[in-house]
């Protein structure tokens, strides 16, 4: 764990999460409870701390980016509200096939849980918490042929709320 470490302050540490690993257990009849998270490997962390760090945000297990720990309580109510009031934002990065219509868009839609047991899944539900995303295409790969592109980045721009 020490060696995806990018950053370490007295408030917090930025660790390298890969794509493929859960950040913490799942709900408690979930599917994940049983598999290793990366939260298991935060005692390796704590660099002369009397308790590990904790996770001041998450990421999707199939996501990679940074991941922000709190590394004491204070820290991450700061964290928190820092996140919480868009002073720190995410800025997520896809690779897709194809393109969208337009070049930059609005995805608003309120999120609901799919089902109250399978914990964070989620669905579009009217009634559901509001998620907007606004995104924009950032470029295109090109294919074999130097007129076709494969493949298009786009990205969500901060803040993501609900997401």
């Amino acid at each position: 764990m020490v060696s995806r470490l990018l950053y370490r302050d007295g408030l917090m540490l930025v660790i390298d999460k890969p794509a493929g690993i859960a950040v913490h257990q799942g709900p408690p009849n979930g599917k994940d409870r049983s598999r290793k998270c990366l939260q298991d490997y935060f005692d390796a962390l704590r660099f002369g701390l009397p308790r590990p760090p904790a996770l001041a945000h998450r990421l999707d297990r199939d996501t990679s980016g940074c991941l922000v720990l709190g590394r004491h309580h204070k820290a991450l109510a700061l964290l928190g509200k820092l996140f919480k009031n868009g002073a720190i934002g995410k800025t997520y990065w896809a690779v897709v096939e194809g393109s969208p219509d337009t070049d930059e868009g609005v995805i608003d839609l309120p999120l609901g849980r799919l089902d109250a047991n399978l914990g964070w899944w989620m669905k579009h539900d009217p009634e559901g918490q509001v998620a907007v995303t606004k995104w924009r295409g950032a470029g295109a790969l090109w294919g074999p042929g130097r007129t076709s592109p494969r493949r298009r980045l786009c990205r969500r721009p901060s803040p993501c709320r609900g997401g």
